[in-house]
């Protein structure tokens, strides 16, 4: 079963590390290492792409009003790492931004939304997750873990690709859309400022 540690390892691997860690708990530098990039790396990851494995619905409660501009304001879940606005058209659809973990908008309750949830369970990830987060976490270590500056651009490469090349992480964006049945992953994308922000561009908040 994948665990934290196999990933791990597996990113040594990619490095060329000859070095294995028998737990992400023990420790040893190497372990001591992984703990203290593991989540920011995950979250990386995450927040790159409207995952499947990773998408989740909720229908939300009013939680008052904000103090102009909305008729309403609605809570985000705990575990939200990215709302994902809906699509132009589709039935569920309504105008709003989110601001400070809330959704404004003058729609009413409950407020239907799909978001990207923040999952620390590896077994819940898609192999091509997981994957990704191999080659990312060796992109993190590399340095660190190979003594050898020069490694880091190889690991760039390989996670990211470079000219006329994508990496593993348009490969993994590749396969997970090939998952898609509705909607196209990318068209979650549309009317979030957030998002628009992150990629450096900036859109619109409509739905």
């Amino acid at each position: 079963m994948t665990s934290q540690t196999r990933i791990a390892n597996r990113a040594f691997i990619l490095l060329g590390s000859t070095e294995r860690i028998v737990s992400v708990e023990d420790s040893s530098p190497l372990a001591r290492q992984v703990r203290d990039l593991w989540h920011e790396s995950r979250r990386e990851i995450f927040a790159l792409h409207p995952w499947n494995c990773l998408i989740r619905r909720a229908a939300l409660n009013r939680q008052g009003s904000p103090a102009f501009g909305y008729a309403s304001q609605y809570q985000l879940p705990p575990d939200c790492l990215r709302w994902l606005p809906w699509s132009t058209g589709d039935c569920e659809g309504f105008e709003g931004e989110e601001e400070g973990r809330m959704i404004l908008t003058d729609a009413a309750a409950p407020l239907r939304i799909r978001y990207i949830a923040d999952i620390e369970d590896v077994t819940a990830w898609s192999v091509h997750l997981q994957t990704l987060m191999t080659y990312k976490l060796a992109l993190d270590l590399c340095e660190s873990a190979t003594q050898i500056a020069g490694n880091v651009e190889e690991a760039r490469v390989r996670f990211e690709g470079q000219a006329g090349d994508g990496g593993y992480l348009a490969e993994a964006r590749r396969l997970d859309g090939l998952a898609s049945g509705k909607r196209a992953n990318d068209s979650a994308r549309a009317g979030s400022k957030w998002l628009g922000s992150y990629a450096g561009t900036r859109r619109a908040p409509g739905m």
